[in-house]
């Protein structure tokens, strides 16, 4: 390992007198348990400890210890913590524009979405996150958005009046109220609470949160209507980040796993989930293609109002959205099914 230094020159005093430098790296994240993105973390900790220049001390915070996404993003944007994973949802709180992101039926695959978020819309969002004072490494991959109940839910009429939780990004919180739901945002941390005092009745999560989060226990109904994506992501403190060399500001980036890594990980455990769901007596429902057309019927044309409830930038982020989608489907390339 190289070692950085920094001399202080006593005129009265020689030799000159060196003392090494540390460089202090807090990561932070609530990973929930048998994701993979505590291992990406430890994995990120071991690679930087050799390809760092200088001296650098980690302390990894990546079980919850330094409390919710929306906790950590706070500490991260104080410079108490210096590297994150924060979702879509709670990182909106910081940069609003994200929430077009979650907007229900934005992207029709996974293909599409990662081509789109990884050639439109990255560089820009990283302008956004820096005007707050945060710098946006990588994109995360938390899964499509299912719909959750104690009850079968199949079309949107079967949401109508029913209590749904919803997340904090105001396009979550649009998509239940524009099928007439009783929308009640909270928390991931609030859910169960709220699922045994008969507050909520359901909600939308990945399957994999739906599974490890213990919320099938209390809900029995999964509907993939895969209607919003949360890709997630990896964030620094940019105090923090612009303080370092141009070398050590690649190695942090570096060292953590690509996007691709991440997304591969996310759909492998996505697919897994449905298994372990089946077998502890959740019934999963599909859509047919009849029946995904209602459900886009009834969401997509409040796109734009979405939009203009969201505000910034959120015109030119959904616009380069469109522009990343076109392009996709000019190349000709081809989707891969979901697993089910």
């Amino acid at each position: 390992m190289k070692h950085a230094f920094w001399c202080a020159a006593l005129i009265w005093l020689l030799p000159v007198v060196c003392y090494a430098q540390t460089t202090p790296l807090i990561a932070a994240s609530s990973a929930a348990p048998g994701s993979t993105i505590k291992d990406h973390f430890l994995a990120f900790e071991r690679t930087l400890q050799e390809t760092f220049e200088g001296d650098i001390t980690i302390t990894l915070l990546v079980d919850g210890e330094a409390g919710s996404e929306e906790t950590s993003l706070a500490g991260l944007r104080r410079g108490r913590v210096h590297f994150s994973a924060v979702s879509v949802a709670a990182a909106a709180t910081a940069v609003p524009e994200l929430s077009v992101l979650v907007m229900p039926y934005l992207f029709d695959s996974d293909q599409e979405a990662d081509f789109v978020l990884d050639n439109f819309i990255f560089e820009p969002f990283q302008t956004l996150f820096t005007k707050k004072g945060l710098t946006l490494i990588r994109w995360l991959d938390s899964g499509w958005a299912a719909i959750y109940g104690r009850k079968p839910i199949v079309l949107p009429k079967d949401l109508a009046g029913y209590r749904m939780r919803a997340a904090s990004a105001l396009t979550a919180q649009a998509f239940l109220e524009s099928l007439n739901a009783d929308v009640i945002p909270l928390t991931f941390a609030d859910i169960i609470p709220a699922l045994q005092t008969g507050l909520i009745d359901g909600g939308a999560t990945s399957p994999f949160m739906f599974l490890t989060g213990g919320l099938y226990e209390h809900a029995s109904e999964l509907t993939l209507t895969r209607h919003a994506l949360n890709p997630g992501t990896i964030i620094a403190n940019s105090r923090w980040f612009d303080s370092l060399t141009p070398e050590n500001q690649s190695a942090v980036k570096e060292a953590y796993a690509p996007s691709s890594v991440l997304r591969e990980g996310t759909r492998r455990q996505t697919c897994e989930s449905y298994g372990i769901l089946r077998e502890r007596g959740i019934t999963i429902r599909t859509l047919t293609a009849e029946q995904e057309s209602v459900w886009k019927a009834a969401v997509m044309p409040s796109h734009q109002s979405m939009v203009a409830r969201i505000g910034g930038q959120a015109d030119m982020i959904y616009s380069a959205i469109q522009d990343g989608k076109a392009a996709f489907k000019a190349l000709g390339l081809l989707a891969i099914p979901p697993c089910e």
